[in-house]
């Protein structure tokens, strides 16, 4: 491919994620809305949350699926699955109310979608891109998902809803329809993969799935950075489930102050995406990810100690920053350090280490702050991330390409 063409197709990439990111975001305001007027079963309304992230559940399967397809279409199939399902559900709204089951469902067919969609994204970026260039290319998708659904995204949703409630779920529809137009004028890339070649059917979903697993299994690096990310799922959620009370009671700021703390850490999460391909070229790889799991540990000891709310701001943004400084360095070291016809799987395995640990922190913060204390959370979230330290002894000396080659 020549240099023109990939910057093409990158550029469709970056701006079909920037698109459907804005519409993520203005769902991620609304939905919960809609289902707090759809009914007012507080468990109902938290099924309806926890319905999108429990699809990931399904993601050794769906990143098998994603390798035997060409990695287009499954980006293409995914947005245009989603359009149809939000413009469906205008349609219910416009014409009367969405059964609360119905949005269960919804969330969990997006969830779906999502997961093909995030497979086979990550797995197309190295057809697109040198291999020098990998940390910049995921850092660029990254800021653009950052953008739309931590600060366009969620206000315009607000603000549609208001207006109309079936109008941030049109904008959702309309955006994944964009996304996917553009999309399809990325180059043709088919996954062929040579386990099972004989098989057909479920017993190749089957071996294949399981070739996938066993592979994350046997690769010390990867499987270090799975156990590692685990435990950051688990100390930030432990942090976040308790957040808003913890603004509220222990700092003593006005409900608002609990919006202004999820912006600051937005900010920081955008910073750290506009950084991050620097400070892995500077850092080295292996450093860099040292540095995103020890700054985000003393981040939280920080606050844990001086529960002073400007500190608590600070924190939040340094630790998101480091937070996506470490996602952009691992992403780009599966795509290298995976066999292309895998990268589907091991995308979804690594995803289902890290989504799946979110509801044990969740659970573990609000346990701690009820019984402990509301400190308690972050002490816990900072000593585990400080124990994984040791686990990425080595990883730079994993992978291959610039000097930093594990970019894990």
């Amino acid at each position: 491919m020549s240099d023109r063409s990939r910057t093409t197709a990158l550029r469709r990439l970056v701006t079909a994620n920037a698109l459907s990111s804005v519409g993520d975001g203005a769902r991620f305001a609304a939905l919960p809305m809609l289902a707090a007027w759809s009914t007012k079963d507080v468990f109902w309304v938290s099924v309806v949350a926890a319905a999108g992230r429990a699809a990931w559940l399904l993601a050794p399967v769906i990143g098998t699926l994603v390798d035997h397809m060409p990695r287009r279409w499954s980006m293409v199939g995914a947005d245009l699955a989603r359009s149809v399902l939000l413009l469906l559900l205008v349609v219910m709204l416009v014409v009367g109310r969405a059964p609360v089951t119905v949005l269960v469902l919804l969330a969990f067919a997006s969830g779906m979608a999502e997961a093909f969609f995030d497979s086979a994204a990550q797995a197309v970026v190295p057809a697109l891109s040198t291999d020098h260039e990998l940390e910049r290319t995921n850092a660029r998708v990254i800021a653009a998902q950052i953008t739309g659904t931590g600060f366009v995204g969620p206000p315009m949703g607000a603000a549609l809803w208001a207006v109309w409630h079936p109008l941030p779920f049109l904008l959702d529809g309309v955006t994944f329809l964009a996304s996917a137009l553009l999309l399809m004028g990325l180059p043709e890339r088919t996954a062929h993969t040579g386990s099972g070649a004989g098989e057909r059917g479920v017993r190749r979903l089957v071996r294949d799935t399981w070739s996938g697993v066993r592979f994350l299994g046997r690769d010390q690096v990867l499987r270090r950075l799975m156990m590692v990310v685990a435990v950051l799922g688990v100390g930030q959620q432990a942090v976040y489930a308790v957040l808003v009370v913890y603004v509220e009671q222990r700092l003593g700021l006005p409900p608002y102050g609990y919006g202004l703390m999820l912006v600051t850490a937005a900010v920081g999460s955008l910073t750290g995406a506009r950084t991050a391909a620097r400070a892995a070229r500077w850092l080295g790889s292996g450093r860099s990810l040292k540095v995103s799991v020890a700054v985000s540990a003393l981040s939280y000891l920080v606050v844990a100690v001086l529960p002073w709310w400007p500190l608590v701001a600070v924190m939040l943004a340094l630790n998101s920053a480091a937070v996506v400084l470490w996602n952009v360095c691992t992403v780009s070291l599966r795509q290298r350090l995976a066999p292309p016809d895998m990268l589907g799987r091991v995308t979804s395995g690594y995803r289902l280490a890290a989504w799946g640990a979110m509801p044990i922190g969740a659970s573990a913060g609000g346990a701690l702050a009820q019984h402990a204390g509301l400190d308690v959370p972050w002490v816990m979230a900072g000593l585990l991330l400080l124990a994984c330290l040791p686990l990425l002894r080595g990883v730079a000396s994993a992978g291959s390409g610039s000097e930093e080659v594990g970019s894990g």
